[in-house]
C-alpha cells in the first residue's frame, strides 16, 4: 500500500479517505498513522519531525473552497486560542526556531525583539515575528490557509480533543486497528491564564476570524468572547505582510487579489508531494 497526495491533501491508495492537515492540530500523529497504514513508518528515524519531510503540509487559497475532485475528505480542527498558544510552545519553547531555523535576524533586531520572547511579547508582536520567521508564520496561520474557505466539502471534521475518534475512523475504513501516537506534544505548556490582559485581548482578536470559521465547533464565549476592536487589526487570516508599510508603528497586511496571487505563487497548488 502506498501513500501520496496533492499539495494540500494526503491519500492512502486503497482507502476512501483524503486528509487535509492543519498545523498544530494533530498533523504529526495523523501523518504517522497514515504512513503506518501504508507500511512506510519504518523509514522514520525521528517521527516527530520526519513525517513532515515525507508528507508535506502546504498552503491553500483561504478565500476559495477546495474543489479538487477528491473524495472522503477529513480534517482536524482545534480551538483557535489553544492552537495559537500551542504554536508558541512548540516553536519558541521547544524548537527555539528564532535561533535555530534561519529567521531574519536583521529584521528581528530592527524591531527590537528578543529571540526568546515570553508569551506576552510574542503575542503582542505576533505580526512582526511572523515577518521574521516563516516557521512561525506557517504555524499560526488560519486553518483556512490549509483547507480553504468551506468546511461543507468535508465529510468528516474531527475536533483535536477527539483524536481517539480519528483512530476509530481510520480503523473502520482500513479494516486494521489504528492507534494514534502522541507526536509533537509540546513539552512546555502555556495557558490563556498565563497571558496579561493586553496579550489575551490581542490573542483573541488575532483568532477572531477562525472562531467565525469554526462556529459549529468552538465558541469564543469559553474565553469571554471576542473583544471589540479595529477591523484592521492583524489576524491569522491576513495574507502577507508588506515590510515597507507601517501604520501607527505596526505592519500593514495588504489584502488585494494581486498580493494573494503573488503569495500563493510561492507554494503552487498544483505541486505534487509524496512518494
Amino acid at each position: 500500500m502506498a501513500w501520496g497526495g496533492t499539495a494540500m491533501a494526503v491519500q492512502i491508495q486503497g482507502l476512501p479517505v483524503t486528509y487535509y492537515p492543519i498545523p498544530k492540530s494533530g498533523t504529526s500523529s495523523v501523518k504517522y498513522a497514515l504512513m503506518a497504514l501504508g507500511g512506510k513508518q519504518a523509514v522514520l528515524l525521528d517521527p516527530d519531525n520526519d513525517v513532515h519531510s515525507q508528507i508535506a503540509t502546504n498552503w491553500a487559497d483561504p478565500f476559495e473552497p477546495v474543489y479538487d475532485g477528491l473524495s472522503g475528505k477529513f480534517t482536524i480542527v482545534r480551538d483557535p486560542l489553544e492552537r495559537l498558544l500551542s504554536a508558541y510552545s512548540s516553536r519558541i519553547l521547544d524548537t527555539d526556531v528564532l535561533r535555530s531555523r534561519s529567521p531574519n535576524l536583521e529584521l528581528l533586531e530592527s524591531f527590537g525583539l528578543p529571540t526568546n520572547p515570553d508569551p506576552d511579547t510574542f503575542i503582542l508582536n505576533i505580526e512582526k515575528y511572523c515577518a521574521c520567521s516563516g516557521d512561525i508564520h506557517f504555524h499560526v496561520a488560519s486553518p483556512r490557509r490549509f483547507i480553504g474557505s468551506s468546511l461543507f466539502l468535508f465529510e468528516h471534521v474531527f475536533k483535536f480533543e477527539d483524536m481517539d475518534k480519528v483512530g476509530a475512523f481510520l480503523s473502520t475504513v482500513s479494516g486494521k486497528t489504528v492507534s494514534m501516537p502522541r507526536l509533537q506534544a509540546a513539552r512546555g505548556k502555556v495557558s490563556p491564564s498565563d497571558l496579561s490582559p493586553a496579550a489575551f485581548r490581542r490573542a483573541m482578536r488575532f483568532c477572531r476570524y477562525d472562531y467565525g470559521f469554526l462556529v459549529d465547533y468552538y465558541d469564543p464565549a469559553r474565553w469571554g468572547g471576542i473583544p471589540q476592536g479595529d477591523p484592521d487589526e492583524t489576524s491569522s487570516l491576513h495574507v502577507a505582510g508588506d515590510l515597507t508599510a507601517f501604520r501607527n508603528g505596526r505592519l500593514v497586511y495588504p489584502r488585494t487579489l494581486r498580493n494573494l496571487v503573488g503569495f500563493l505563487a510561492k507554494r503552487p497548488l498544483k505541486k505534487r508531494v509524496g512518494l
